[in-house]
C-alpha cells in the first residue's frame, strides 16, 4: 500500500485520507512515570536530509512548558495554559531552519507539577508528530514513538521556591551541572537514552490545535539605567535554604510539611548590643525571646532586632513556619565586630547551624511536646530523624532575600543606556560584586536572556518588581511575592548564556553579580515581549486632555495583560479570572478588536466547573477557587462574545456547563419563593468557600454596602446572568431551557422590585434589612432591567447625590472610596444606562486622574498602590470613553451591516477617534457648534456598513 506522510498530519492511502490523530504519537519522558515537582527534561532528534527542505512542520505537545531549538537556534516556546483533559498543541514551521545534511531538533520541557494559578498537575510528557520533506521528495518522520528521539533529565535546574503563591517555581539554573551546547547540531548525544514511552498515555485528553498566535517576541527596550553600584559588606550574612515542596499543595493535602527548628551559637568578644537581621520567625537568644522586629525601611525582606549579646557564646534558637514551599533562613550580623556563628561553639566548625527535619504541624508538636522552646537538646526530633547539620559553606538560595539585604557603596562610574551592552565591570572596582538596576518605564511581560562574559564562579541574580523602596536602590519584595531567578556561573565556561524558561512581569529589573573571579562584561541583554500580539487600532481624542490620557492609560494596561489568556496582572499572579476577562474583553474591543483570545479564555472558563458545577473564579487551577458572583458573571462573558461574533459553536460546546453553573444558583434561589439570593449562603450552610459566598465590591469604605442576607446586587447579578442565558438559549434553539429561564426571570424581576425598592429614599436598598443603600444596588437594578419609569427620576437623584465624589473625603482615597477601580465597570455601565454621563465622567476624572497625578502610566488594582500597579480590570474607562464619548457602539448580531453612533457626554465639546470593526475601522469626529448643537465632521465606516445615528 502506497503511503506518504503529509504536512497537515494526515496520511494519503490509495488516494484517500485517513486522519492521523495526535494521539498516534507516543508521549515520552526520561522515565515511565513523569511525576515530580518542577522537573526538566531534554529531547533531541538528529537526522540527515538529502537536500534543501521543501516543507517541515513539527507539531508538539508538552506538559507543561517548552523551549524549542533547531540546529542550535532558538525557535520559540510554549505551551498555552490548558486543562489536562483538554490539552493544546503547537505547530512550528521549521522549513527555514533546516539545512541539507545533518540537522537537530532539541526541546527542553519543564513539567511544573505543583500548584499555580496557571497550571494543573498531571504528568510530565512530550509528544511530537509531523515530517520534514526535501525538494527531492524524501521525508523524515518527526513523530515521538517512531522517530529516534533521545532524552535526559536536566540536573542544571535546582530546587527553587515558587516565585509567588500563584506562580511556578523560579529558575535556579546551575551552569556547572549543565552542558551548554546540548542544543547544537554537532553535540554528541551518544550517552542519551531513547525516549521512554510513558506508562499512562491517557493522562491527557485529545489534543486540540492552538487557536491563538504565539506571543509577540518583539524586543522590549530599557528606558533608563537607574544605578550601577558596587556591593559592600556592611553585614556578615549567614543563610541556608531548605525545600518544603508540599506547603499549601491542595492536590496533596496529606503530605503537608511546614515546620522547622534551628539552633546555633553566636560568639561575641565582649558584652555588646547589636542589630540582627532576620525574617519572619520566632527567635530566642540565651533562652529569652527576641522581641518582634521592625521592618527595614529599604531592605524589604528584612526585620531588624536589637539584641544584647554577652561575651562568649550565645545560644540562638529559631522556630520557623514556612511561608512558601521552601524556607530561606537568613541571619545578618554587623561586620567587623568579631562575631562568629558556629553550631559546635568552635571557630572554624564545619557546621554553621543545626536544623530539624521539615515536618508537619502535628509532627512538630509531637516532637516538642515535652520540650518547651528554647530548651533545645540533642535528643529532640529523634523520632523525625534527628538534627541535620548545615555546612558552613551553604548559602541561601533566595534571590529576593539576598538582593533585599544587599548594601551598596557610592557610584564609581556613570553608565548610560547606549553603553549598557558591552560594558565591563572591573573586578578591582567591584570586588564584592555589583548591582545594575534597570527601568522599563512601564510594567511589561518579558522573557529575559542574559549573556555575561567573565562571570565564571559568580552567583547571578535577576530580581523584578513594580516598586522601589524609599532609597530608590532596592526593589520592594514581599514574602509571598518575591520575583527572582538565579544562575550559578561555571568557572570553566567563558560566558554565561542564560535564557529564562518563563516570562517575568515587571517594571524594574535588577541584575546582581556576586563572587566573580574576573572582570565581567555584559555582552547581551535581550528582553522579548511575552504578551499577546495585538496592534492598537483604536484611537481617542477629545476636548478634555485628561480623558485622553485616561483612555491611553487603559490601552497601555490592557496590551500588557493579554497573554495566552486574559490575565489579572502580569506580575504576581498571571491568572485568568472570570471577572477580569469580561472587563478586559470590552476594553480590547475598543483598542484592538481581537476575538480569538476571548474565545480561548471562554474555553477555559467552560472547562472550569468544580464539583458543585460552578465556574471557578480563576482557571486552570486545582483549588476550590469559586466566587459566586464571578460564576454568574461568566454568563455575561459568553453573551458578550456571542453578540460580537455569532460563534454558535462555542456556545453549544459549553451550554451544558453554563446550565450546570446556573443550576447551582437555581437551587440556592429555590430556598425562597421569591427566588432571591442570600449573600451569606456559605456561612448559613456551614461551607467555607475559598473566597467566600459573595464577592461584591471588596475595596470600598467599610459600612457603605452591607453584604449580609438577601442581597440586591447578588440577586441582580443572578437576573442578568439568566437574561444572558435566555438570549443564548434562543440563539442555539434550546427552547425548553429558554422557557424555564424566562419563568425564573419574571419572578426574580418582580421580587427585586418588591424587596429592595425603598420609595421613601427613592433608591434600591442593598439587602432585605435595608441597612444600607449604596449606589451599587440602584445601578445593578438598572443594569438588570427592573427599573420602572416612576423609579427612574428619584433613583437618578439618589445616585447623583451619593456619587458627588468618588472619594469619601472629597479629594483623595486616604479615607476610602465608594467604588473600586475594577467594580467601576459595572457602575459606569449603570450610570450610562440611566443617563448620568456627567457622574461617570466625574468619576473618571477623579479616580483615574488621581492615578495620573501619582505618576502612574498604567492602571493599578486598587487605590491602595502598595501592590499591583498594572491591573487590567481597572482599565475600563477606555471602553466607556470610546463607546459613549466618541459614541461608537460595538457591532452586534441583530444588525451586522450597521454601525450605530450614540454619543452620551456631559462636558466634552469635541471628540475624534477610531474603533476596530470586523471589516475595518470606524472613524468618527464631532464637535459642538456655537449653539451647542453636535456637528459630525465625519463618520466613516468600512465598505458595505451603514451608519445609523441613535
Amino acid at each position: 500500500m502506497n503511503e506518504t506522510q503529509r504536512m497537515d498530519g494526515t496520511k494519503r492511502l490509495n488516494g484517500t485520507e485517513e486522519t492521523v490523530l495526535p494521539g498516534a504519537s507516543k508521549a515520552i519522558w526520561f522515565d515511565e512515570q513523569g511525576q515530580g515537582r518542577n522537573m526538566y527534561a531534554r529531547f533531541r532528534l538528529t537526522f540527515e536530509m538529502d537536500g534543501a527542505p521543501k516543507k517541515a512542520i513539527l507539531n508538539l505537545f508538552a506538559d507543561t512548558t517548552y523551549q524549542l531549538y533547531v540546529n542550535g537556534t532558538y525557535a520559540g516556546n510554549g505551551s498555552v495554559r490548558f486543562d489536562p483533559r483538554h490539552p493544546v498543541y503547537d505547530a512550528h514551521d521549521l522549513t527555514g531552519l533546516l539545512v541539507p545534511g545533518r540537522n537537530s531538533i532539541a526541546v527542553q520541557v519543564n513539567y511544573v507539577g505543583h500548584k499555580t494559578f496557571m497550571t494543573m498537575p498531571s504528568q510530565g510528557g512530550f509528544a511530537a508528530w509531523g515530517e520534514a520533506v526535501t525538494v527531492k521528495g524524501a521525508s523524515v518522520d518527526l513523530t515521538t514513538g517512531a522517530a529516534g528521539w533521545k532524552t535526559v533529565p536536566v540536573p542544571a535546574y535546582r530546587y527553587a521556591t515558587k516565585a509567588s503563591l500563584f506562580l511556578k517555581a523560579a529558575d535556579h539554573y546551575d551552569q556547572r551541572l549543565d552542558e551548554p551546547d546540548w542544543a547544537q547540531t554537532d553535540y554528541d548525544d551518544g550517552r542519551w537514552l531513547r525516549g521512554t514511552e510513558l506508562a499512562d498515555q491517557k493522562a491527557w485528553g485529545h489534543p486540540q490545535p492552538r487557536a491563538i498566535p504565539f506571543m509577540s517576541g518583539e524586543p522590549v527596550p530599557v528606558k533608563r539605567v537607574l544605578h550601577a553600584l558596587p556591593l559592600v559588606r556592611q553585614e556578615e550574612l549567614y543563610s541556608f535554604s531548605v525545600p518544603m515542596p508540599h506547603v499549601n499543595e491542595i492536590h496533596e493535602p496529606d503530605r503537608t510539611s511546614r515546620k522547622m527548628a534551628v539552633f546555633s551559637w553566636i560568639y561575641a568578644p565582649a558584652d555588646t548590643v547589636v542589630t540582627l537581621g532576620l525574617f519572619y520567625q520566632t527567635t530566642w537568644m540565651n533562652g529569652e525571646p527576641i522581641a518582634e522586629g521592625l521592618p527595614s525601611i529599604d531592605k524589604s525582606m528584612g526585620l531588624n532586632h536589637r539584641v544584647r549579646l554577652r561575651g562568649g557564646w550565645n545560644h540562638y534558637v529559631a522556630e520557623i513556619d514556612a511561608l512558601q514551599d521552601g524556607v530561606h533562613h537568613y541571619l545578618a550580623l554587623p561586620a567587623g565586630r568579631g562575631l562568629i556563628v558556629s553550631a559546635d561553639r568552635e571557630i572554624g566548625s564545619a557546621a554553621r547551624f543545626r536544623r530539624s527535619p521539615v515536618v508537619s504541624q502535628e509532627q512538630y508538636e509531637s516532637a516538642m511536646r515535652n520540650l518547651a522552646l528554647p530548651g533545645i537538646t540533642e535528643t529532640a526530633f529523634q523520632e523525625a530523624g534527628g538534627w541535620i547539620d548545615v555546612a558552613a559553606e551553604e548559602q541561601g538560595a533566595s534571590p529576593t532575600m539576598a538582593t533585599s539585604w544587599d548594601s551598596y557603596g557610592e557610584p564609581i562610574e556613570s553608565l548610560e543606556l547606549d553603553t549598557l551592552v558591552g560594558r565591563t565591570f572591573a573586578l578591582e572596582d567591584y570586588p564584592e560584586g555589583f548591582s545594575l538596576l534597570l527601568d522599563l518605564g512601564l510594567t511589561r511581560l518579558v522573557l529575559p536572556r542574559l549573556v555575561l562574559e567573565g562571570a565564571g564562579g559568580a552567583t547571578v541574580d535577576l530580581t523584578y518588581g513594580e516598586h522601589l523602596n524609599p532609597d530608590g536602590k532596592h526593589l520592594r519584595h514581599y514574602h509571598w511575592y518575591g520575583l527572582g531567578d538565579r544562575a550559578e556561573a561555571d568557572s570553566r565556561q567563558p560566558s554565561l548564556d542564560w535564557r529564562l524558561t518563563q516570562p517575568r512581569g515587571f517594571r524594574y529589573m535588577m541584575l546582581t553579580v556576586r563572587g566573580a573571579r574576573d572582570n565581567v562584561t555584559l555582552r547581551k541583554l535581550e528582553l522579548a515581549s511575552a504578551s499577546y500580539p495585538v496592534k492598537t487600532v483604536g484611537a481617542f481624542g477629545c476636548s478634555d486632555p485628561l480623558l485622553e490620557q485616561i483612555w491611553a492609560m487603559g490601552v497601555r494596561t490592557q496590551a500588557v495583560n493579554m497573554e495566552d489568556a486574559y490575565t489579572d496582572c502580569v506580575t504576581r499572579e498571571r491568572g485568568q479570572y472570570v471577572r477580569d476577562t469580561i472587563i478586559q474583553y470590552h476594553t480590547n474591543l475598543m483598542a484592538f478588536g481581537d476575538h480569538a483570545l476571548m474565545r480561548r479564555s471562554l474555553e477555559l472558563i467552560g472547562q472550569s466547573p468544580d464539583f458543585t458545577g460552578k465556574f471557578r473564579a480563576v482557571y486552570p487551577n486545582t483549588g476550590d477557587y469559586t466566587i459566586s458572583d464571578f460564576a454568574l458573571n461568566a454568563l455575561e462573558g459568553f453573551h458578550a462574545y456571542y453578540g460580537r461574533t455569532g460563534d454558535r459553536e462555542l456556545i453549544e460546546t459549553y451550554w451544558d456547563a453554563m446550565m450546570r453553573n446556573l443550576a447551582w444558583f437555581h437551587e440556592l434561589a429555590d430556598e425562597r419563593d421569591d427566588l432571591l439570593l442570600d449573600a451569606e449562603w456559605d456561612t448559613k450552610r456551614g461551607i467555607k468557600a475559598h473566597y467566600g459566598g459573595f464577592h461584591g465590591d471588596l475595596a470600598i469604605v467599610p459600612g457603605y454596602m452591607d453584604t449580609k442576607g438577601i442581597h440586591c446586587v447578588f440577586s441582580c447579578t443572578y437576573l442578568i446572568a439568566m437574561r444572558c442565558a435566555a438570549e443564548l438559549a434562543a440563539a442555539i434553539g434550546r427552547t425548553e431551557d429558554r422557557l424555564e429561564l424566562e419563568r425564573r426571570i419574571a419572578i426574580v424581576e418582580r421580587s427585586i422590585r418588591e424587596m429592595f425598592w425603598d420609595g421613601t429614599r427613592g433608591c434600591y436598598s442593598d439587602n432585605a434589612a435595608r441597612t444600607t443603600s449604596s449606589v451599587h444596588a440602584s445601578l445593578f437594578a438598572a443594569r438588570s432591567g427592573v427599573l420602572t419609569e416612576e423609579q427612574l427620576e428619584p433613583l437618578r437623584s439618589h445616585v447623583r447625590r451619593n456619587l458627588r465624589s468618588l472619594f469619601v473625603n472629597g479629594y483623595g482615597p486616604e479615607d476610602g472610596v465608594y467604588v473600586s477601580p475594577s467594580f467601576s465597570f459595572y457602575i459606569f455601565d449603570g450610570l450610562y444606562r440611566i443617563g448620568l454621563a456627567d457622574v461617570a465622567e466625574r468619576m473618571m476624572r477623579q479616580g483615574w486622574g488621581w492615578f495620573l497625578q501619582q505618576g502612574l502610566q498604567q492602571t493599578p488594582e486598587y487605590y491602595d498602590l502598595a501592590q499591583s500597579l498594572c491591573h487590567a480590570w481597572s482599565a475600563c474607562p477606555t471602553y466607556f470613553l470610546s463607546r459613549y464619548v466618541l459614541g461608537v457602539c460595538p457591532p452586534g448580531l441583530e444588525h451586522p451591516d450597521e454601525v450605530t453612533i450614540d454619543v452620551r457626554t456631559a462636558d466634552v465639546t469635541a471628540a475624534e477617534g477610531t474603533v476596530p470593526h470586523p471589516r475595518g475601522i470606524v472613524e468618527v469626529k464631532w464637535h459642538l457648534d456655537e449653539t451647542g448643537a453636535r456637528i459630525f465632521d465625519y463618520v466613516r465606516a468600512p465598505e458595505g456598513i451603514r451608519v445609523r445615528f441613535a
